[in-house]
């Protein structure tokens, strides 16, 4: 290809500079004092949102042209661009970039084009897309460079190219790193505990931070100093946490998200195949997410897409829902299998009604101590940290007036609030917060799952196919034959009023959130009334068929 105007004058003019990941080229206000091209590396500009609050917007890859814009308007730099990783430029001085373009009109042009270049080439996927992964341990217990080379050999029978870099790679140019990216989908870097110096050096180069620990590996004194540097240059963080094998449950994984501000938390077991094949989709960008909506006794349905997933061969790597929707999605998260859960669902809601201690109407219609003791039942005491799989759940804070994401503590409790009902059940009480049913704001929690992975998100509403019809408004039977015939357990028809009101925000949230990457399943469950507690089986055969005639789009997904 022959050489451009602006080739030449970087050949000539001039001079090259060396950026350590985390270095500023140029801070947002300064003015523009050179044109500079990429040549190996990564570059991000950033930009100040509110206070210490920052945001990425845009990232630069080896060849992109820098300056253009600022030199064109002669205006300060609108946002930091700093290094992501060690990094390798050549650049011109402002004044000759001058020069040159009264000078010569075909290098204007080119560096017009590259400032125009630069407007249009953002995109959200190339934001967020971590392609060098550090993989740091924080134990003795845990083999680093195995346990990484086991993760590529998963992410490679995934279809991805993947390389493996260890302490040998230590203070490389970043030529080096270049040259395997562009040969790789992916490179991780494997660090040992004790390897201090290539800890710093893989610091500088990774988009995402991945601490490992082990299961009872006590926690640094202080912060996790490192883990706060790697913050502030703008990289994400994950921890991982290594289970001896065959654990049957995680435990004190809390502590971990109190030392360090991550934004996710895996649990894998020393050796399982499934853990590290789930773990290998996630890095891979091919991982299932499953978002559950609330509905009353409709949300059985749920079950039965569960059931057809696992008939389909369809994973599910994390798991977000609302209200009964969420009950079922915590299930799942606890690894418990289809039989248990179906055998817990039918104890806790279908073989009596949750909603049969009736008060005084104070503040609910139920004391809700039956569902307090089911849901502590089954739970127990497992934090939302400990569960095996990444799980979220959906309230309304009527304190702030806006949704309440639950991703830490006591589990029960927080399906306890995601379930509140205002006028049913009472609210929870929660730090200060008052928490009451998730419909209210986030019936379909879509976006909670898809913010947390980069494959498909599985979206399952049972709120929208069918609607509250006068028939619902009556008691059955009437009169006082609804007291002594025991309907009265399922509450009176203001109940389902108060439901059907609160699912309501999920008619819209699929189309607020549609993309490529979202995949809708709506089962049919006309005939289930939003507490036909006792129809089980009915709900939960309409999941299953809706999923299965999902077959084919589910096979289209890249796991």
């Amino acid at each position: 290809m022959p050489s451009t105007a602006l080739d030449d004058a970087l050949d000539v003019d001039s001079s090259w500079m060396a950026l350590p990941g985390g270095t500023s080229l140029v801070e947002a206000g300064e003015p523009a004092s050179a044109l500079y091209r990429l040549v190996a590396g990564r570059l991000a500009e950033v930009e100040t949102v509110t206070g210490d609050a920052a945001r990425v917007t845009a990232v630069h890859r080896p060849g992109a042209i820098i300056g253009a814009a600022a030199i064109l308007a002669d205006e300060p730099y609108r946002t930091t661009v700093t290094a992501l990783r060690d990094s390798e430029l050549l650049a011109i001085p402002a004044d000759r970039v001058e020069a040159l373009m009264r000078q010569n009109p075909e290098f204007l042009t080119e560096v017009s084009r590259a400032a125009l270049s630069r407007m249009g080439a953002v995109t959200a996927a190339d934001q967020r897309k971590s392609s060098i992964l550090g993989f740091v341990s924080v134990c003795d217990g845990v083999a680093m460079r195995e346990l990484v080379e086991r993760l590529a050999r998963a992410m490679r029978a995934l279809g991805v190219k993947v390389a493996v870099l260890g302490a040998e790679a230590d203070d490389s140019p970043p030529t080096l790193l270049t040259a395997l990216e562009a040969e790789n989908d992916y490179v991780l870097m494997a660090c040992e505990r004790r390897e201090l110096k290539f800890a710093t050096y893989s610091g500088r180069q990774i988009d995402r931070l991945i601490l490992v620990g082990g299961a009872n590996t006590p926690l640094p004194d202080g912060p996790i100093t490192f883990a706060a540097a790697a913050i502030h240059r703008h990289h994400l963080l994950d921890f991982l946490l290594v289970q001896p094998a065959g654990a049957e449950h995680p435990a004190g994984s809390d502590r971990w998200l109190s030392a360090a501000p991550a934004s996710r938390l895996f649990q894998i077991r020393d050796g399982d195949g499934a853990d590290m094949a789930r773990l290998a989709r996630i890095y891979a960008g091919k991982s299932v997410g499953l978002a559950l909506s609330g509905g009353g006794a409709r949300a059985y349905a749920h079950m039965g897409v569960a059931k057809a997933l696992a008939r389909l061969g369809v994973p599910i790597d994390f798991l977000a829902g609302t209200s009964m929707g969420a009950v079922i999605a915590a299930g799942l998260a606890m690894g418990w299998d289809l039989a248990e859960l179906d055998s817990r669902i039918r104890q806790a809601f279908v073989e009596s009604s949750p909603l049969s201690d009736i008060a005084f109407p104070l503040l609910a219609m139920t004391r809700g101590r039956q569902v307090d003791h089911r849901l502590e039942t089954h739970f127990g005491d497992t934090q939302i940290s400990d569960l095996w799989r990444p799980f979220a759940c959906v309230s309304t804070d009527l304190t702030t007036g806006g949704p309440y994401i639950h991703r830490r503590g006591l589990l029960w409790r927080a399906l306890r609030a995601s379930l509140s009902l205002p006028g049913v059940l009472p609210p929870v009480v929660e730090d200060g917060h008052v928490l009451v049913d998730g419909a209210l704001v986030r019936n379909l929690p879509v976006d909670v799952v898809r913010e947390q992975h980069d494959g498909t998100t599985i979206a399952v509403d049972v709120a929208v196919s069918e609607g509250l019809k006068p028939d619902d408004l009556l008691l059955r039977p009437s009169g006082w034959r609804w007291l002594t015939s025991g309907a009265w357990r399922k509450g009176p028809p203001i109940v389902s009023v108060l439901i059907r009101s609160a699912t309501l925000p999920s008619v819209t949230a699929l189309a607020a959130a549609r993309d490529s990457r979202i995949l809708e399943i709506i089962p049919e469950v006309e005939g289930v009334g939003l507490q036909d507690w006792d129809a089980y089986d009915t709900a939960v055969t309409a999941g299953y068929e809706a999923t299965m005639e999902a077959a084919d789009r589910l096979k289209d997904l890249e796991i």
